[in-house]
């Protein structure tokens, strides 16, 4: 629209400036003086009409060019429009289209987009789109979750998205319909249970979502839950829980360390126990085992056995039926007698 007015100003101007040359030209009469004069009139009106065709004729081909001749980068397409109409669409590369048509160059690359409180947490290359995704649990309890969502468009029906949603799709249909989605599903969730069930609800979330933007040409790649987070009061109370928690399991553990010592030293006591009765009565076996076998021979044998060599008095007692003569037990040898 904007090639078609500057063409009609440019033309209406240079117009004039060609007619009053040519005025001129033709009606000499309307103005005096010799024919030298004239003539040189005559020539600056032959340069200004001439000057006027040229100007007008590059002006209209530079201008028509540059309307005309578009670069379009890859990873995206070209919406035509015409007279504010969007009339088709191109691929990438060099194209070109009418000096009165315009064309809008749409991204067709995978997007990050990110939603979060605070832009710092957002990942390198997402763009913010929104504020963190509030939602609330079963009990009404307040959750605040951050999320990335990457999508791209189907190159093949971008002209339709533009027609029916606009350039500003993004900020039109994807913040309002994440935010009632993940509203939809963390509502079936206790507060305690939210966290536990992260994954479970990233990935329904995700469903939902897709077939949302699915009928705006609209391809969801993935979405990522970076953080949850509950109302600081919320959030004291669990730790509080989490804490007194850990110290029962912890008391629970030093009761089963000392239960577990106890039955180690009842053990312990258990088998010296049945060491000491084992080797009692192996004993209580060995002294009757030897009983059984004595006699008074078998004593008196070992009495003699465990006598000295140097024993020169020995008491035994009388009246014991002891074959053995103590006087000849203890009766010194006879000395040899010397041979002469």
């Amino acid at each position: 629209m904007g090639w078609i007015i500057w063409t009609v100003v440019w033309f209406t101007i240079l117009s004039l400036i060609g007619i009053v040359a040519l005025i001129f030209l033709i009606k000499p009469k309307w103005w005096t003086g010799d024919e030298e004069e004239q003539g040189t009139v005559r020539g600056v009106c032959v340069a200004i009409v001439v000057t006027t065709i040229v100007v007008f004729g590059l002006w209209t081909g530079i201008s028509t060019l540059v309307r005309s001749i578009h670069q379009v980068p890859a990873g995206h397409v070209g919406v035509v429009y015409t007279f504010g109409d969007i009339t088709g669409q191109t691929d990438e590369g060099l194209v070109l289209v009418w000096p009165w048509q315009s064309l809008v160059k749409a991204n067709t690359q995978v997007q990050t987009l990110c939603f979060a409180d605070r832009p710092e947490t957002c990942p390198d290359g997402a763009h913010l789109v929104g504020e963190g995704l509030d939602s609330f649990s079963t009990e009404t309890q307040n959750v605040f979750i951050d999320a990335v969502l990457r999508i791209k468009v189907d190159p093949g029906d971008v002209q339709g998205l533009y027609r029916n949603v606009g350039k500003a799709y993004v900020n039109k249909l994807i913040p309002g319909s994440i935010a009632q989605v993940f509203k939809d599903e963390t509502v079936d969730y206790k507060a305690v249970d939210i966290a536990p069930n992260r994954e479970t609800i990233r990935a329904n979330v995700e469903v939902a979502i897709t077939h949302e933007l699915q009928r705006f040409s609209i391809n969801v790649d993935a979405l990522l839950i970076e953080n949850i987070a509950f109302e600081p009061s919320f959030e004291a109370a669990i730790l509080a829980k989490q804490n007194a928690t850990q110290e029962a399991l912890k008391e629970q553990e030093l009761i089963k360390a000392k239960e577990a010592m106890a039955k180690q030293v009842a053990a312990t006591a258990q088998g010296e126990a049945d060491r000491l009765r084992i080797t009692a009565q192996g004993q209580a076996d060995a002294n009757r085992l030897i009983a059984d076998s004595l006699t008074p021979l078998l004593v008196q044998f070992q009495a003699m056995q465990r006598l000295a060599d140097n024993v020169q008095i020995a008491l035994i007692p009388s009246g014991q039926g002891i074959i053995i003569d103590p006087a000849q037990l203890l009766k010194s040898p006879s000395p040899t007698p010397a041979t002469p």
